[in-house]
């Protein structure tokens, strides 16, 4: 059978941050018993776009590999050799939504492989993978995440790729440091392809502060005084003019998010140890300043997301992922009609420090452990690498997303005339029965937010900071949550929360640390 898919003409210009506010995070998690079979079919709504299909079998009928796309590999990787199928365990569908279908099509016309998927729930990720380990039938690849480092790598779910890649070659020199960051044991599991600006940034509306005279975080970031001190002095002076509302809304770990300004992660990882950096005084530091906004009365407790009306209306600052809340906060506005522009900056600095220190996250791929085609999958990484690194596709995407002209649905709203893309002039009517053309919410970045966004991945603006909090467990992971989310959510200090949570954090520590010293041994 024919390894076909469906997508939307929308979709192949466009992002997954266009759609980011269905659900929160961007991606809507499929049921755990999902699989994608040979054709997947996008959502039917009134405004149904045009389907495409897109054969990935003929795209992949290649003889070999050009030689010009295995920059970057090393001794145990076969020059020439086709990918074939590769089967890629997923929380989402893998195929329908960016940059995986991007990098899908590419991985297809270059290295000749096709992609077979099974998607679960993203909580049955672990145990799925680890049913499939102990059947012999693992993936041969999975989406990287938080919580699978360091622990996934100690309990040796991963492959070494030190052999398949080669970390000093040009292709990844650039990202040479930040592979350093995830080794373990002396040996490299995970290339990520990209330094992401999923990190938390502040989105703001701003002509709020406009009305109110206050100066824009913006400006503020571009001319170097973007710290913690403005942080505070804007919202004080935003509250004197809206008394009833709450001038900031926070997710869950703001507090090492807010902490990483510092240059500390809370928990870090060298490949050989595992530091716990909770009493460190930076740390401390960042989480009094926190606790300081808390007593002010600035933080709105409770989850108030950047993808409701009602949270827009009742709060000026959202600390929450940066590529998701700005899409949020346009399309908030877009479809409410309502006046401002939606910006978001990088978290402030440290005032303490003149170096900009940034919680560092990444996009890339794992190889789990007896893959059967660890040629194919390490193609795969390859051709993700080339995606994000390829100046025609890198223009494409800035263009797309600084276009701010007319935007409109595929179709006709009167009589389904269909169009041939969604671009079209400002005062564009169907030409059938010349009714104007529906405009269509898209984001768009001015030239100073795409600079902002390019500043978060420019590790000559940022020092990333790579915090592994995440990757110890559900248990280790919900005590070090409540240790830095409890200042912002009750009366408790952070002081007294380290005292009651630390040395349960350290126990559970430690049995990694057993488990690392036994194989080393």
């Amino acid at each position: 059978m024919k390894n076909f898919r469906k997508i939307t003409a929308l979709a192949l210009c466009m992002s997954v941050i266009l759609s980011a506010c269905n659900g929160g995070g961007g991606r809507t998690e499929p049921s755990p018993d999902a699989t994608t079979a040979a054709a997947v079919t996008t959502t039917e709504d009134p405004n149904k776009e045009i389907d495409i299909e897109v054969d990935y079998d003929e795209m992949a009928n290649i003889e070999e590999v050009d030689t010009s796309n295995e920059s970057g590999t090393g001794e145990l990787y076969e020059s020439g050799k086709t990918a074939g199928n590769i089967k890629v365990l997923s929380f989402f569908d893998f195929l329908n939504i960016a940059p995986e279908k991007d990098i899908a099509e590419l991985f297809a016309e270059r290295f000749g492989g096709t992609v077979e998927t099974e998607v679960v729930s993203s909580l049955e990720v672990s145990n799925r993978l680890g049913v499939l380990m102990a059947a012999g039938q693992s993936p041969d690849l999975m989406r990287s995440g938080e919580e699978y480092f360091p622990s996934f790598f100690i309990n040796n779910r991963f492959t070494n790729l030190d052999g398949w890649l080669d970390a000093d070659s040009p292709m990844w020199s650039d990202m040479k440091s930040v592979i350093d960051n995830y080794e373990y044991n002396g040996g490299h599991y995970y290339y990520p392809y990209a330094v992401t600006a999923t990190a938390y940034g502040v989105t703001y509306n701003s002509l709020e502060l406009e009305e109110i005279g206050a100066p824009d975080p913006m400006e503020l970031y571009f001319a170097g005084n973007w710290t913690w001190n403005e942080f505070e002095d804007i919202m004080r002076q935003w509250m004197a003019s809206n008394p009833e509302k709450f001038p900031l809304a926070l997710p869950e770990t703001f507090g090492v998010q807010f902490a990483a300004t510092t240059g500390t992660p809370a928990i870090q990882f060298t490949g050989t140890e595992i530091i716990n950096n909770m009493k460190d005084p930076n740390v401390m530091r960042a989480m009094e300043f926190a606790e300081k906004l808390k007593r002010e009365g600035y933080v709105w407790e409770g989850w108030h997301g950047p993808d409701g009306l009602e949270s827009w209306l009742g709060t000026l600052f959202f600390v929450m992922p940066a590529d998701w809340a700005l899409p949020c906060g346009q399309e908030i506005f877009f479809k409410n009609q309502l006046e401002g522009e939606i910006k978001t900056v990088p978290m402030p600095r440290d005032p303490n420090s003149d170096t900009y220190y940034m919680y560092g996250a990444t996009s890339g791929y794992l190889v789990p452990a007896g893959a059967a085609n660890v040629q194919g999958a390490v193609s795969y990484i390859l051709a993700s690498r080339i995606w994000s690194t390829d100046p025609d596709v890198v223009a494409a995407d800035r263009e797309e997303k600084m276009y701010n002209g007319g935007y409109f649905y595929i179709k006709c709203p009167e009589c389904k005339f269909k169009f041939e893309a969604e671009r079209d002039e400002i005062d564009a009517v169907c030409p059938e029965c010349n009714t104007p053309r529906k405009a269509k919410f898209k984001m768009i970045y001015s030239e100073e937010q795409q600079q902002v966004f390019d500043d978060l991945v420019d590790p000559s603006k940022f020092t990333f900071v790579f915090d592994c909090h995440r990757g110890f467990g559900t248990d280790i992971k919900q005590a070090i949550f409540d240790v830095f989310d409890g200042p912002m959510n009750s009366d408790q200090s952070y002081s007294q929360l380290l005292t009651e949570y630390y040395n349960v954090i350290e126990s559970g520590l430690d049995e990694f640390r057993t488990q690392m010293a036994e194989n080393a041994s």
